[in-house]
């Protein structure tokens, strides 16, 4: 094993094999995905959530600090880029215990967390959610960032309770998702908006507390504006603000709202446009897996444009359009329009009023949308539809 020394830190390169790593009480041992690991002895705690020895903990791209309580030892895999680095102390903010305090105090209601992205804001909301349930709070989640959801696949938004100690917001079993059908919100500011509504009126009950987490659009008067109107239409009891850049600090200072600032946790890791499209890629494989391609006709179920929600005609489409619509991600939705699965259209055919959908799901319930990213079968995104 390789190591190099930076201050008071240790940068431990692993890779290949699995690796035993032991930590000293007090230290807190930060692994950025993509990797893997256990705890083999001791006790440790992810934001707050105790970790179970022999616990099998996989990250995508994510980093996690695990605090150690007594000295522990861990196994640890690596791939691509990910790695292991151990500090002194740890790297959860003071404010951020504040905050949970001023949650606990509140009891039920709505918090919204705002921030830029890769300022944190999922970490939060992970870890408030734990030491809101530790201290016998029902607590909801609401996932609005619909370019790095982690309750469901890309361009979508998800909402579920919280019913156990978690080490990121994917251990969250959504019991509802909106198909948005982008991932980025510029061009679907209103629908995006509409569907926070929706999901936080849907668990917002007394002796509740619902945690929205939202998208990392928060840079430039447009995105300032969005995220006002947002609040606006949620009317949530406190707004946390994450991080000091000018935007969120405006963001926070608009309207009449109860708000706390805290800071972003002392360790980030940046990522870069390409680490985003690729943590997007094992999003839509992990709802793609096990599709094939299926033949839907058009009077079974609707079908719809996701970002106009106007119905789409199948029988006038000239095949010059029907090839611009070709690989675009669609959204099968129930009879009360949530999302039940993803899928990719492979073709129309207006003679037959059929379409060719690669997907997992059988028979439509409801309606279908067609979204404005294209992707092909294994997950990576193609461009946007024309």
């Amino acid at each position: 094993m390789r190591c190099r020394l930076v201050g008071t830190r240790t940068w431990l390169c692993l890779t290949g094999t699995p690796r035993e790593v032991t930590v000293e009480a007090g230290r807190t041992l930060v692994v950025v995905g993509p990797a893997s690991f256990e705890l083999r002895e001791g006790n440790a705690t992810i934001l707050a959530a105790p970790l179970d020895s022999g616990r099998y903990v996989v990250l995508r791209g994510k980093q996690t600090p695990i605090e150690i309580q007594s000295p522990s030892s861990f196994r640890v895999w690596l791939g691509g880029d990910g790695g292991v680095e151990e500090l002194d102390g740890s790297t959860i903010p003071l404010s951020w215990r504040e905050a949970a305090s001023t949650l606990t105090e509140l009891g039920e209601g709505t918090a919204t967390v705002i921030g830029e992205a890769d300022a944190g804001k999922s970490t939060l909301c992970t870890f408030l959610a734990n030491l809101l349930i530790q201290e016998g709070i029902r607590v909801a989640i609401v996932d609005a960032d619909i370019g790095q959801t982690d309750l469901g696949p890309p361009t979508t938004m998800a909402a579920g309770e919280v019913t156990e100690e978690i080490v990121n917001l994917s251990g969250v079993c959504p019991s509802e998702r909106i198909f948005i059908g982008l991932t980025s919100p510029g061009r679907v500011k209103g629908k995006v908006i509409r569907s926070v509504k929706r999901l936080v009126d849907r668990h917002a009950k007394p002796g509740k507390l619902v945690i929205v987490n939202t998208d990392g659009w928060t840079t430039g008067r447009e995105a300032v504006m969005y995220k006002v109107q947002m609040l606006d239409e949620v009317q949530p009891d406190i707004v946390l603000g994450i991080g000091t850049k000018q935007d969120t600090l405006d963001i926070l200072q608009a309207g009449n709202r109860t708000t706390l600032l805290v800071a972003p946790p002392d360790m980030i890791k940046e990522r870069s446009q390409i680490e985003r499209r690729e943590l997007r890629t094992l999003g839509y494989q992990k709802y793609l897996s096990g599709s094939s391609l299926k033949t839907f006709r058009a009077n079974g179920a609707s079908v719809r444009d996701s970002l106009s929600s106007q119905a789409l005609n199948l029988h006038p489409l000239s095949r010059p359009r029907i090839e611009t619509l070709k690989d675009a991600i669609v959204g099968f939705l129930d009879t009360d329009g949530f999302l039940q699965e993803i899928g990719i259209l492979k073709d129309i055919v207006p003679s037959t009023m059929t379409f060719k959908v690669w997907s997992r799901i059988a028979v439509p319930s409801g309606q279908i949308e067609i979204g404005g990213v294209r992707l092909n079968d294994n997950g990576h995104e193609l461009g946007y539809v024309e």
